[in-house]
C-alpha cells in the first residue's frame, strides 16, 4: 500500500480526495445517504430518455421532441447523445436541413471529444465513467458521419462531395490499421514457429474469414509498408463503413470523371460487408449513376429500421472475487483495514432490441406512373439487403473493448480502496475503531455507486436494409408493403422521379412494426411525404 500511497495518482489527487474524505470520517452515514440521492437524481434524464424513445417508437415524433427536452435540462455530459436523437427525430420530421446540421456540429464535436480530458478522467477515477461527457462509440461515431452524408444527399447535396472525402479517408485509415495488425499477427506467428518442426510451420497464418484481401501493390498492406502475405480481414465492427462506401458510390457515380473512384468505393462495399455484397449480386437490378445504360437512373430504398441495442449492466462476477480476496489479505496483513468488495465491478454490453421488424417484412414493388393502376401490368419487385447490422456491430464492439473497459472499472476500484487505505493513514484512524467502521461503509457504498456507462444512441436504427434497380428516365411510383405479426400489413405509395445519370433515393423509418413520420425522397427528385 505504501506504493500506491506514493503513486503519481495519488499525489495529484491528495488534497482534495482528503477534503472529501475528511467529512466522512465525521459524517459517514449522511454522506452516504447524500451521494445515494444525488445519484439517483441522476437517472432522471434516463427516464426521460427513454420515454423519449418510447414514443418514438410508437410514430409520436413530436412528444417524443418534448421528453428528450426534459432530459438536456438535466446533465450536460449527456448533451451530445441528445444531439444525436434529435437529429433523428428531425430526420423522421421529414426536416432534413436541421437534421444534418446537428449530424454536422456532432461530427465535429464528437471528433473533439475523442481527446483526453484530464479533468474528466479525474472525475471518472473518483465516481464512475458517467462523468465523461457522452463521445459514442467507435461504430455510433461512424453512423454519424454515414447520416450527415445520408441527410446532406436527401437536401441540397452542397456537401456531399466533402462527406465522401471524409469517409473514404476514415475507411483508408481502417485499411491501414487492420494491415498493421495483420502483419504484426503474422510477425508474432512466425517468431513463435521458428524452433518448430517444418510441418508445423505455417499453421499459425492468418486464415481468411468470410472475406479477405491479400496485399499487394497499392493495397493498404502495402501503403502500410508490410508484408505482402498479410492477410486483411475485416471485422463486423466496421460494417458502417459499408454503409459509408455504399453512398460514397451513389455520390461519385454522378460524375463521370469519377467513374475510377466509384469503382473502388463499389469494391469497398464488400470488404466491409461482405454478406451484403454476396446478397445484393444477386438481387442486384441494375447501376449506379453514370454506369447505368443510356436514358437510365437509379433508385435506391434505404429502410432505418428497429432501434439500436440497449446497453445494460454486466457484474464481472471472477474479478470481484478476486478483488475480495486482495482486499481481505491486505486488511489481515497491512497496518489499516480496506473496505470489503460486496458491490460487483461493472462494464456494459449491449441488448438487442425485442422488436425489430423481421427481414423480408419490407417489399418494395415500382411501376410506371403511367401504368400505376391496380389492373396495370405487374410492377417489379425489388429484394432488400442488410447493409449494416448494428446488433452484431455492437456485440463486436463490446467484444473488442470488453478488457479495456473491465481494467478501467478495476483501476478505478483499487484507487478508491487506495484513497481509503490514505485517508486512514493521514488521519491517524485506528484499527478496528468505530471511525474505522464508518470509513469503511462508507467506502462501500462509494464502490455501490458506480455505475458502468451504459449511454447510447438509442434512436439509431438496429438495422439497414437497401434496395436498389436502375430505370428510364421518367415518372415512377413506388410501392412500400409493410407485413405485420398475424394482421393487416400498410402499405405507402411513393411517387418518385428518375433522370438519366443520377441517383434518386427514397428513405423511410421503421423504429418497430410500422412506418414513422416521414417517407424522405432526395437526390434527383426532393420531396418528403407523411406516412399515412
Amino acid at each position: 500500500m505504501a506504493l500506491i500511497q506514493n503513486s503519481p495518482i495519488m499525489h495529484n489527487t491528495n488534497c482534495n480526495l482528503l477534503q472529501w474524505l475528511q467529512r466522512l470520517r465525521r459524517y459517514g452515514p449522511a454522506a452516504a445517504a447524500i451521494s445515494l440521492c444525488m445519484n439517483v437524481g441522476c437517472h432522471a434524464w434516463q427516464k426521460s430518455h427513454e420515454a423519449a424513445v418510447s414514443h418514438f417508437s410508437s410514430g409520436e415524433i413530436e412528444v417524443s421532441r418534448e421528453a428528450l427536452k426534459k432530459s438536456q435540462k438535466a446533465f450536460h455530459a449527456e448533451k451530445n447523445l441528445l444531439e444525436l436523437e434529435q437529429g433523428i427525430l428531425d430526420l423522421a420530421s421529414g426536416d432534413v436541413k436541421h437534421a444534418e446540421g446537428r449530424f454536422r456540429t456532432m461530427r465535429r464535436e464528437l471528433e473533439h471529444l475523442e481527446q483526453p480530458d484530464v479533468a474528466e478522467q479525474t472525475a471518472s477515477m473518483m465516481t464512475d465513467s458517467r462523468a465523461v461527457a457522452f463521445s459514442g462509440r467507435d461504430f455510433e461515431r461512424r453512423m454519424v458521419l454515414n447520416l450527415a452524408l445520408l441527410t446532406s444527399i436527401l437536401g441540397n447535396g452542397q456537401d456531399s462531395f466533402a462527406y465522401t472525402t471524409q469517409v473514404t479517408t476514415a475507411a483508408a485509415d481502417r485499411k491501414e490499421a487492420l494491415a498493421a495488425a495483420a502483419s504484426h499477427s503474422e510477425n508474432s506467428a512466425n517468431i513463435a514457429n521458428i524452433d518448430k518442426p517444418a510441418d508445423d510451420v505455417g499453421r499459425a497464418r492468418i486464415s481468411p474469414a468470410s472475406f479477405s484481401a491479400t496485399a499487394s501493390a497499392g493495397d493498404p498492406a502495402s501503403m502500410a509498408g508490410q508484408s505482402s502475405t498479410a492477410v486483411i480481414v475485416a471485422s463486423p465492427l466496421d460494417q458502417p463503413l459499408a454503409l459509408s462506401a455504399y453512398l460514397a458510390a451513389a455520390v461519385q457515380s454522378e460524375t463521370p470523371t469519377r467513374l475510377e473512384h466509384t469503382e473502388r468505393a463499389l469494391d469497398d462495399i464488400g470488404f466491409w460487408n461482405p454478406a451484403f455484397h454476396r446478397h445484393n449480386a444477386t438481387a442486384s437490378q441494375g447501376k449506379f449513376g453514370t454506369l447505368c445504360g443510356r436514358g437510365n437512373g437509379t433508385l435506391h430504398i434505404i429502410a432505418l429500421v428497429g432501434k439500436a441495442p440497449r446497453w445494460v449492466s454486466e457484474p464481472a462476477e471472477p474479478t470481484s472475487a478476486a478483488l475480495l480476496i486482495a482486499d481481505r489479505i491486505i486488511s489481515i496483513t497491512g497496518k489499516h483495514t480496506l473496505p470489503p468488495t460486496i458491490a460487483a465491478v461493472k462494464i456494459a454490453r449491449p441488448e438487442p432490441s425485442p422488436s425489430v421488424l423481421p427481414r423480408g417484412s419490407l417489399r418494395c414493388s415500382v411501376a410506371s406512373a403511367a401504368n400505376s393502376e391496380p389492373a396495370a401490368a405487374p410492377a417489379s419487385t425489388l429484394i432488400f439487403s442488410t447493409a449494416v447490422d448494428l446488433n452484431e456491430v455492437a456485440m463486436a464492439s463490446y467484444h473488442e473493448h470488453r478488457d479495456e473497459e473491465l481494467a478501467a472499472a478495476v483501476a478505478r476500484r483499487v484507487l478508491k480502496k487506495g484513497a481509503i487505505y490514505v485517508l486512514k493513514e493521514t488521519q491517524n484512524i485506528h484499527r478496528n475503531s468505530w471511525v474505522d467502521l464508518g470509513v469503511n461503509v462508507a467506502g462501500v457504498v462509494w464502490e455501490a455507486l458506480e455505475k458502468p456507462d451504459t449511454r447510447s444512441w438509442r434512436m439509431l436504427p438496429a438495422r439497414i436494409d437497401i434496395a436498389h434497380t436502375e430505370l428510364p428516365a421518367g415518372d415512377w411510383t413506388t410501392t412500400l408493403n409493410l407485413s405485420s405479426y398475424g394482421g393487416a400489413g400498410s402499405s405507402q405509395v411513393v411517387p418518385v422521379r428518375i433522370e438519366d445519370g443520377r441517383n434518386t433515393f427514397v428513405v423511410c423509418i421503421i423504429p418497430e412494426h410500422r412506418l414513422t413520420g416521414h417517407i424522405l425522397v432526395g437526390g434527383a427528385d426532393r420531396t418528403t411525404i407523411p406516412v399515412k
